[in-house]
């Protein structure tokens, strides 16, 4: 019988975490080149994993819904990805699989509390 031990479960993981950062920093150098071209890797990856750590913290636990949390943070501010409107958006992953048009909804409801 294959067993499994809690290390290589672990190292796993961090594998798995470290993939994700990279690829989440290299997808925002695409996604938002206005904030991340003059980055170095290591501010760019710091970011990412304090954001991360923050979406996990709010019950994100599917890439795709911490990917967008990032862009949302990326794009418009870190205390709106983290309110109750983005976040409601972010659990849906019916709703991710149409983006941009979740992205077009946030924005609205981001630039909606300045407009009153």
């Amino acid at each position: 019988m294959l067993k499994i031990r809690r290390p290589q479960i672990d190292a796993l993981t961090a594998l798995s975490r470290r993939r994700f950062v990279v690829g989440a920093v290299a997808h925002l150098r695409d996604a938002h080149p206005e904030r991340w071209d003059e980055a170095s890797d290591e501010v760019a990856a710091a970011w990412v994993e304090r954001r991360l750590d923050r979406g996990l913290a709010l019950g994100l636990v599917e890439e795709v819904s911490l990917l967008r949390h990032l862009e949302v943070a990326s794009r418009f501010d870190e205390r709106f990805a983290d309110s109750d409107d983005a976040i409601g958006v972010l659990h849906n992953l019916d709703e991710l699989q149409s983006w941009p048009e979740p992205m077009e909804l946030l924005g609205s409801l981001y630039q909606s509390p300045a407009e009153t």
